[in-house]
């Protein structure tokens, strides 16, 4: 098994990832989002067209529902990040140039415990 360390650094970063976007992301935001940035573009809109007052009054509360979902934009972009840099990292890792390998060593065959030396006495007094 190749295991090295930016393989096993990239794992956990998937893993933290995937666990903010799903359990510290919640997605009753969206709709907010979502209505916050049509009414700060419908206010640029408006204001830009020539009605000032309305376009400001609509970009102003399309702004403030924006920043209030501020927290759950902030949360999704850093589980983004997170997950796109863990990829890459496991990526990266699967060279072999890099990595080490877990295998036991095999015992010499000269090598006798005391154990070995009792059984084989055990077995010729049988």
């Amino acid at each position: 098994m190749n295991i090295n360390v930016k393989t096993a650094g990239g794992f956990l970063l998937i893993v933290f990832g995937l666990s903010v976007f799903f359990g510290g992301g919640h997605f009753a935001f969206i709709i907010p989002l979502a209505i916050g940035g049509l009414m700060l573009y419908w206010g640029i809109k408006r204001f830009s067209k020539g009605r000032a007052v309305s376009g400001i009054i609509a970009g102003v509360i399309g702004a403030m529902i924006l920043v209030g979902s501020l927290p759950f934009i902030v949360a999704i972009g850093l589980a983004g990040a997170m997950v796109y840099f863990g990829w890459k990292m496991m990526k990266q890792g699967g060279s072999d140039a890099d990595s080490r390998q877990y295998e036991p060593e095999a015992a010499s065959p000269g090598y006798q415990s005391g154990f070995d030396s009792e059984w084989e006495e055990f077995l010729k007094k049988k």
